[in-house]
């Protein structure tokens, strides 16, 4: 379990992986040099819980990657400090192992929780994945091509430690904090994984964490691309369909778009324009995977708005819409507006709340 500065919900965390059906279980709480409660939190639960403690803040995957090398068990699960885990989330995924033993990794199936533990959403799987059945790596990679990864979700990864050892580390060094993607295509390459088709974990989703903070006004093509580009180029490429590829640049054309409105919102209407230039009407077309109509739209308009001077108030209604109101508290909904409108109406310090 990697943590940094993860004391607001790391008991909670801890006791659902204390309180597991599977016994034995060796808890390894790998604190990324915090400065809040961590350590005392994790040091009060005595074994079976042991806390390591790193000098300096190495990153997520590089402390995953410490937890890996010091785990002693034969299946290693990678779970995370802000989630909650069902008591039998460890005992189902090792009967998946005992079950199929050629397995390479299993995942489970998320519900997503708010900062105070609600639900406001599950995970539901492609149905090129469900059925809770081992997956060959053509077939996942296809699904991956045309959902995006929506469905291997990192903080349910349990992996066999030999495999682990036989491929190494995560490449935080080269893909940051999308390394786990890199991790299953590499164990795809050579092994099945399994979708378990239960709701076996609360993802929590809260403002400030290291996804909501990569994502809010991103002005860079997501490394998801860049990771897909690198393994198509390669042995995979052969795997990969064509409507699975129409559905890849569809994806591809929907983020571009993302990445020109943060361009404009921020007043860089220049990168704006250069990012819009490398979509295609067609790509945005090609596949109904993504929203097209709506797509579309934004792709006209952002010709529209490219070719005339900067408008503020344009700008305003982008981050209130695209960037969900959170600078001013409101969300999407209308209170959220009507807070985008006042802070532009005083003028275009509201952009300084942006960085």
């Amino acid at each position: 379990m990697p943590v940094y500065n993860g004391a607001r919900y790391l008991r909670e965390a801890l006791d659902s992986l204390v309180r597991q059906t599977h016994p034995p279980l060796e808890i390894l709480v790998m604190d990324d040099a915090s400065t809040d409660g961590t350590p005392e939190i994790a040091r009060s639960y005595g074994p079976p819980v042991r806390y390591y403690r790193h000098p300096i803040n190495c990153g997520i995957y590089d402390n995953v990657n410490s937890g890996i090398a010091r785990a002693q068990g034969d299946l290693i699960a990678t779970y995370h400090a802000d989630d909650i885990y069902e008591p039998d989330i460890v005992e189902r995924q090792v009967d998946c192992f005992i079950r199929y033993p050629a397995l390479g990794a299993v995942f489970c199936q998320d519900v997503f929780v708010d900062a105070e533990g609600r639900e406001y959403g599950r995970l539901q799987l492609p149905p090129d994945v469900r059925g809770s059945r081992p997956l060959e790596g053509r077939t996942v990679f296809n699904a991956i091509l045309t959902y995006q990864n929506i469905f291997l979700v990192c903080p349910t990864a349990m992996v066999p430690a030999r495999i682990h050892r036989a491929l190494g580390v995560y490449r935080q060094d080269t893909w940051r904090n999308s390394a786990d993607l890199d991790m299953w295509l590499r164990i795809l390459r050579g092994h099945p994984i399994l979708v378990l088709e239960k709701y076996l974990m609360k993802y929590r989703h809260f403002p400030g964490q290291s996804s909501r903070r990569y994502h809010h006004l991103r002005r860079e093509p997501g490394r998801f691309f860049a990771i897909m580009d690198h393994y198509l180029a390669g042995e995979c490429g052969a795997w990969a369909a064509a409507s699975a590829l129409r559905a890849y640049e569809a994806h591809r054309a929907e983020d571009l778009l993302m990445v020109s409105v943060n361009h404009y919102i921020t007043g860089a209407a220049g990168t704006s324009r250069t990012t819009l230039g490398r979509v295609r009407a067609g790509q945005i077309l090609g596949s109904d995977k993504i929203r097209r109509a709506r797509m579309l739209m934004l792709f006209l308009l952002l010709h529209v708005a490219l070719a005339l001077p900067r408008n503020s108030l344009l700008a305003a209604l982008f981050y209130w819409r695209w960037q969900s109101g959170r600078t001013y508290g409101g969300g999407r909904g209308l209170n959220g507006l009507g807070r985008t409108l006042r802070a532009w109406w005083k003028g275009d310090a509201w952009q300084s709340e942006l960085h």
